[in-house]
């Protein structure tokens, strides 16, 4: 009950996301039921009615990790080990924080992604790397103080010591693809949140240890 209070703001909607997924085969949320898809209050309201242990038990996979993990994590620190996280600047398409938020992503009335991420041609490869995430809509981020980001940071800190942004680079600008292409070749340059970004974080978490 004490974890599940203290990481409500993104264990509930996980739990819920889990336990929907699984219900419909764990096929990606933008082909739920549309009123599920679309967080539809009365849908939502129905479904953990009609599946309160499953939401549950969802929860309860994350204690029990979130457990094991800590005490593995004490034992290390007993013995002089810090442990480095990454926080990857990408998430999932089919992931609850793009189902939850869908406002802080570039997507289309369909749920579906109007740009994703990926890496332009290079010595590396003559087609470049279609990664496929959905892209931020920064805009929306800064309007709400970065508080999803926060949010992000301060769990990851929970569980590590040191945290590795990763990639670094995509704060300052990303590589913007157009969703349906085969190949990241057509896409463009695009300015993130930089500096700003930054200095909110550090005057809203104070000086952190990030690589």
């Amino acid at each position: 009950q004490t974890f599940t209070a203290n990481e409500n703001s993104w264990l509930e909607p996980f739990a819920t996301f889990m336990a929907i997924k699984e219900k419909h085969e764990n096929i990606a949320w933008n082909e739920w039921p549309k009123d599920l898809q679309q967080r539809h209050p009365e849908a939502i309201a129905a479904f953990k009615k009609d599946n309160a242990d499953e939401i549950t038990f969802q929860s309860y996979l994350q204690f029990i990790f979130s457990w094991q993990w800590q005490n593995l994590r004490n034992y290390a620190a007993s013995k002089g080990i810090r442990i480095i996280g990454d926080i990857p600047i990408f998430v999932a398409y089919d992931s609850a924080d793009v189902w939850v938020n869908k406002e802080l992503f570039y997507l289309d009335e369909d749920g579906l992604p109007e740009v994703v991420a990926g890496v332009p041609p290079d010595y590396f490869s003559e087609t470049g790397q279609l990664w496929g995430n959905p892209l931020y809509n920064w805009e929306v981020h800064r309007e709400t103080g970065y508080q999803w980001w926060l949010n992000r940071m301060q769990s990851v800190l929970r569980q590590v010591d040191i945290v590795r942004l990763d990639h670094f680079r995509g704060f300052e600008a990303y590589w913007e693809v157009p969703f349906g292409n085969e190949t990241a070749i057509e896409g463009q340059w695009v300015k993130g949140p930089g500096s700003k970004f930054l200095k909110v974080v550090r005057d809203e978490l104070g000086d952190l240890p990030i690589i």
